[in-house]
């Protein structure tokens, strides 16, 4: 019986296994993705002005402004992360595989460095989330964007695990795709909120 003739099964012979960008319905999941976290983001970011106007002093007395300047470098060194990838991504539009290798390894080591300075800012605050509500929030923002920051880690592990194992190429590279662009998108979100975490308090 051909498959034609049953239907219960979904001809997919029209189908390329090598389609990618907006083409790949997982490209589309991943759109999705974005465009909700962004909103979370953003309730977050409104979190933070909404108890910020609603005190006499922020942050509160006792609580000294964030330092600026492990933060403006971190920011910096997440940036740079974001080129790597960026290179990483159009290297392998070209077939260029070793370039995407060494793109992803620089990507990744990055990505760690930013953990590691986060890590140290945070473990030498003289406040926590319990402390305060300015300790909840700016908590709850860092581990929050944190927590994308080491699932980024984690999944380009993979994507450099498969790329060592010859699986992307020039054709078959929707994995890397979209990597990149989740990629892409953590990094800028870091930037407002970047500003809202250590500029805002000095300027508003």
């Amino acid at each position: 019986m051909s498959a034609n003739s049953n239907p219960n099964i979904i001809d997919v012979s029209g189908l390329s296994p090598f389609n990618h960008g907006s083409q790949a319905p997982l490209w589309w999941g991943f759109i999705g993705m974005i465009i909700i976290e962004s909103t979370v983001i953003a309730t977050l970011i409104a979190s933070y002005l909404y108890l910020k106007m609603g005190s006499i002093s922020w942050p509160p007395a006792g609580t000294d402004a964030p330092d600026l300047l492990l933060p403006t470098i971190n920011t910096v060194v997440l940036l740079a992360s974001s080129v790597s990838m960026h290179w990483a991504d159009s290297s392998i539009e070209r077939g260029q595989q070793r370039q995407l290798t060494y793109g992803l390894i620089i990507s990744i080591l990055l990505a760690m460095v930013f953990l590691a300075v986060k890590a140290y800012e945070y473990s030498h605050l003289d406040y926590d989330w319990s402390t305060h509500s300015y300790g909840s929030i700016v908590w709850g923002i860092s581990i929050f964007h944190a927590t994308h920051v080491l699932s980024l880690v984690l999944k380009t592990v993979f994507v450099l695990y498969l790329e060592l194992r010859g699986y992307f190429n020039r054709q078959r590279r929707l994995g890397v795709t979209v990597n990149g662009m989740y990629w892409h998108f953590v990094v800028a979100v870091w930037v407002p909120l970047y500003l809202v975490l250590y500029w805002s308090p000095r300027i508003l």
